[in-house]
């Protein structure tokens, strides 16, 4: 999409697809805003320099522009960037932006029909910094907006020339044939300077989604889409940062395909691999969404990471997905009852009370219990069953 895009840019334009332009307004919003207000405060008092104009060029209605200017113009730009500030919509945002040149458009037209001093023909160019303005520099408008406000500009202000019978013809021409070329030439600075921005966005957001591909296949399994080692390291890093002063259980469930080996062997890389890819599958859809984390540990093991559960139900749910395992009826002709299985250990720790690492070493330890034992089932770890114990003993002396 992103690629579609920019061959869109190459070939003109500055529109995107409403997805790509949801994604632009929501990554440039504050600094649109910001460029917004700042150009807004800063151009109010330099729009009001523009009555010294008015006292030169047009005295006879000097009192009518500053009267739109103090009490009109100024307090809409500082209202329009309160607004903004506010962060309404991109419609609304850009539509107060779009008011402010044709209020002060308006203004310098109304001065225009008004007078009947001699300067009022000079006193019409200051239409041209406003284009400038709106086009080109501090207010800056968007394209789309830029287009329809010139436009408007342009047919007030030579309308208003054409009606006024104290300019001649030839100087009315020129002052057409002036304000046109401008409009023109900061409409076109105006679109180069939005299809560069557009097409920059592109480049970065093409650069962002590549970096995220390759951050996200940094930490998937390539087989089984399962998070990789890495992967988990940093997970186990983030819970153990988050829960240190915290009560809240963490699980971790080691799980070890049996006699994975002889399966290997006996059907082929390929069998095999199409094995691990069942399991995963298996294993991914007893997650819990957007909590819980099934990583390929090695070879045939797999760990499930399970914050905030406590033993008990990491033992049902490992129970649970053993099943599942069997019951998938994967053809294994040298395992147990010929589909194949799984063995689990699980473990559970407080955070503050045991480290990451050990709490994976306590689950590999029940592991092992579960495979020394007869292999497809589920083993709690031997610490917490001896401190159980420990704890019933210490209770009933107590009773006693």
């Amino acid at each position: 999409m992103v690629e579609a895009a920019l061959s869109a840019r190459r070939s003109g334009g500055t529109c995107f697809t409403t997805e790509i332009e949801a994604k632009f307004e929501a990554d440039t919003l504050a600094k649109r805003n910001q460029r917004l207000i700042t150009g807004l405060l800063v151009s109010a008092p330099l729009y009001n320099l523009f009555l010294i104009a008015d006292w030169l060029l047009v005295p006879d209605v000097v009192r009518l522009a500053i009267w739109l200017h103090v009490l009109v113009v100024t307090p809409w730009m500082l209202l329009a960037a309160w607004l903004i500030s506010r962060k309404p919509r991109p419609f609304v945002r850009e539509c107060l932006a779009a008011s402010v040149p044709l209020l002060i458009i308006m203004q310098i037209d109304l001065c225009f029909a008004f007078t009947n001093s001699p300067g009022a023909a000079h006193y019409q160019y200051v239409v041209i910094p406003t284009l400038l303005y709106t086009n080109v520099s501090l207010h800056r408008l968007r394209f789309a907006s830029a287009r329809a406000v010139t436009a408007l500009i342009v047919a007030i202000h030579v309308s208003l020339v054409l009606w006024v019978d104290y300019i001649s013809s030839a100087v009315a021409a020129i002052i057409v044939i002036q304000v046109i070329i401008c409009a023109y030439i900061t409409l076109v600075a105006n679109y180069t300077m939005e299809r560069d921005l557009r097409r920059s966005y592109l480049f970065s957001l093409r650069d962002r989604l590549l970096h995220a591909e390759a951050d996200a296949a940094s930490r998937r399994d390539p087989l089984t889409g399962l998070a990789n080692r890495f992967h988990l390291d940093e997970a186990l890093k983030e819970i153990w940062c988050a829960s240190e002063f915290t009560n809240v259980p963490v699980c971790v469930i080691m799980v070890d395909i049996d006699h994975f080996k002889r399966l290997n062997d006996r059907y082929g890389h390929g069998a095999g691999d199409l094995c691990l890819k069942r399991v995963a599958a298996i294993l991914s859809g007893e997650l819990r969404f957007g909590r819980d984390l099934a990583v390929r540990y090695g070879g045939e093991e797999f760990l499930l990471l399970l914050p905030d559960m406590d033993l008990m139900e990491a033992v049902r749910v490992a129970e649970r997905t053993r099943r599942s395992i069997e019951s998938a009826a994967i053809p294994n002709a040298l395992g147990l009852s010929g589909v194949v299985t799984a063995s689990f250990g699980v473990a559970a720790s407080i955070p503050s009370d045991l480290g990451s690492s050990d709490l994976v070493a306590a689950a590999d330890q029940a592991l092992y219990a579960a495979k020394s034992n007869g292999r497809n089932q589920v083993w709690p770890p031997l610490a917490t069953k001896i401190s159980l114990i420990d704890r019933t003993s210490k209770s009933q002396v107590g009773s006693q």
